[in-house]
């Protein structure tokens, strides 16, 4: 893991452009091996209260939302170990122990990438309640909904995963919608993914208030025209 770049300011957020593999561009394939991932804080809160960190699952993204820089070129999954590492960068580089000291410490899986194409994101939230105090530690996963294979078999065995860890408020599921009109939705994010009925099927079964559960959060993005 090579740090190639960071904007920001450390009082309120940082990007770190990674290159995680060894090569930045392969000779005979192209494929490029970069990643972003960031820190913030959320002001008026201190970093003693809560603290955020955005990683990526993926080197680019195939789904090419038009609104997102990151769907430019799609080069592949990050395994389990390339997800923590983000993480365990960031953490250390605040808090030399491994230890974050703050209230909340939240991580967003939300940077580069589709979370739901990508099953290694699930082996991370299995792993990361071994790893750090699960009574500060919250979990953002957000997500276009695409309709594949792989992220219906993703998101059956997140909601098990969110049961199991996440109760009691600390897991927060995001569906990026960024339109109500099925036609502009179809032309912004330009795949095949779940209608508007069979989110909300999903979302009655992932939300357990008794439980403590968040609501579903739904993103757009504002348009002009």
């Amino acid at each position: 893991m090579k740090i190639l770049a960071e904007y920001g300011r450390d009082d309120l957020a940082k990007v770190y452009v990674v290159q995680l593999r060894e090569q930045q561009v392969t000779e005979k394939t192209g494929q490029r091996y970069l990643i972003e991932c960031v820190e913030s804080v959320q002001p008026p809160l201190p970093l003693e209260k809560k603290w955020v960190l955005i990683v990526s699952s993926m080197f680019g993204c195939p789904v090419r939302c038009k609104m997102c820089d990151a769907g430019g070129d799609f080069s592949g999954c990050l395994t389990t170990e390339e997800i923590l590492s983000q993480i365990d960068y960031l953490v250390r580089r605040r808090f030399p122990e491994g230890k974050p000291r703050t209230s909340k410490f939240k991580i967003q899986f939300a940077r580069m990438g589709e979370p739901s194409l990508n099953p290694a994101v699930l082996d991370v939230l299995e792993e990361l309640p071994r790893r750090y105090d699960t009574s500060m530690l919250h979990i953002s996963v957000s997500s276009v909904a695409p309709d594949t294979g792989t992220s219906r078999m993703f998101f059956d065995r997140l909601l098990r995963i969110k049961q199991r860890y996440y109760t009691q408020g600390r897991f927060q599921l995001q569906f990026s919608l960024h339109t109500t009109n099925t036609m502009k939705r179809d032309e912004l994010i330009p795949v095949k993914k779940w209608s508007f009925e069979e989110i909300a099927t999903y979302g009655k079964r992932f939300y357990q208030p008794e439980n403590g559960d968040k609501k579903i959060t739904l993103n757009f993005a504002p348009i002009q025209g």
